[in-house]
């Protein structure tokens, strides 16, 4: 039996608060798709960050900087 690894997010702020950046900087990214969100459900929606996609740029930030 397989099973598939369930796909861990956090919001915003923590996303800023992992790239270094404000989150307003987070909220374009996912504009230009560089970062994977969906919005949690409720009363006020939260946009919620991947964190494998917010690894990968960091990553991809890293090697860029080398």
């Amino acid at each position: 039996m397989v099973l598939e690894k369930a796909t861990s997010y956090v919001d915003a702020q923590e996303a800023a608060r992992m790239l270094g950046v404000n989150k307003r900087a987070v909220r374009n990214l996912v504009a230009r798709k560089q970062l994977l969100s969906k919005r949690d459900g409720g009363g006020a929606t939260r946009l919620l960050i991947s964190v494998a996609s917010l690894e990968k740029l960091r990553s991809e930030r890293m090697s860029h900087n080398v």
